[in-house]
């Protein structure tokens, strides 16, 4: 039984995980077309202290 459950656990956080890293692909779109900081972090639901990190690391590259 706790397997099922430890498995059911697992799906969920590879499925959250793969969500959070499409957000942070689309942050990364949406800051490449210079789109308004407030409109990325509402789209993609990221904080913004994460859109900031993906755009100081956009600057340096």
């Amino acid at each position: 039984m706790s397997n099922s459950w430890m498995k059911d656990y697992d799906d969920a956080v590879l499925r959250y995980e793969g969500a959070q890293d499409k957000a942070r692909e689309m942050a990364r779109d949406m800051l490449a077309e210079n789109l308004p900081l407030d409109l990325i972090v509402r789209v993609s639901k990221l904080p913004e202290s994460e859109v900031l990190a993906i755009k100081i690391s956009l600057d340096q590259n």
